[in-house]
């Protein structure tokens, strides 16, 4: 597992992706460094719609330094790059089928629907859930709200207005904290799992088109830029990014 690097500061890397509940299309934006999450109703998953609440949860947050996406067709539209230049971000895409590439996006993803689908199901307000995960603490670290805005949120538990002030953390410390979580998920992924061979150019390999299709053959064309991933042409000339499910 290729261990991703540790922001620096709060909304500098963000992760996004689409995702679909309840009928409808919703678009996630997760802050790596503090965890904090906002998500969107899309009326549309045209680029257009997407980047217009991109913009619009930017102007609360900041421009981040880096987006990270996987490879839908919003993100990898000359409207989205137009977008990333004039607002002035960095946006990586991550190579098909490999999760990890955009892991924290996709992982959230998941927790928000299980998130929403028990507000649902219990007849509660969704929203005071998304406000309880953002003034929990998470493991060894304070809240998501305070990693990003050094504030605890008022919810609807009475509390002393001391708990509210806002507070400077230690941010020398929190990296710390941050670095030994990633080195401890890094090496339990590593147990199961075996690093792929560097792989030259010209090299013949096996690839899927999807986790559970067929092994088509192809030539690797070059790096993508990324660790471990790939460009492959197959031998009717189709182009492909690969990083996983590839031998």
């Amino acid at each position: 597992m290729a261990e991703s690097e540790t922001p620096e500061l709060p909304w500098m890397t963000v992760g996004t992706d689409i995702f679909y509940w309840n009928n409808n299309n919703y678009l996630i934006i997760v802050d790596y460094y503090s965890r904090y999450f906002e998500i969107a109703k899309l009326e549309n998953i045209r680029a257009s719609c997407v980047i217009t609440h991109m913009k619009s949860v930017f102007a609360r947050h900041g421009i981040p330094s880096k987006v990270r996406s996987d490879s839908g067709s919003q993100y990898v539209s000359a409207e989205f790059r137009q977008f990333a230049e004039s607002w002035g971000f960095t946006h990586t895409v991550s190579s098909p089928h490999y999760q990890q590439s955009n892991g924290l996006a996709e992982r959230f993803v998941q927790s928000v629907k299980k998130m929403l689908s028990k507000s649902k199901q219990d007849g509660k307000d969704p929203y005071i859930a998304m406000l309880k995960y953002r003034n929990t603490p998470l493991e060894n670290l304070d809240s998501p709200a305070q990693l990003l805005m050094n504030r605890r949120l008022r919810t609807t538990i009475p509390t002393i207005k001391n708990r509210l002030k806002p507070k400077c953390g230690n941010l020398k410390n929190t990296q710390r904290k941050m670095k030994q979580q990633k080195m401890n998920q890094k090496q339990y992924y590593d147990k199961s799992s075996k690093p792929l061979p560097e792989l030259q150019p010209n090299d013949t390999i096996r690839f899927q088109h999807n986790p559970k299709g067929k092994w088509d053959q192809g030539t690797v064309v070059r790096n993508n830029n990324t660790p471990n991933s790939y460009v492959i042409e197959t031998p009717e000339g189709q182009i492909f990014k690969r990083t996983e499910n590839i031998y």
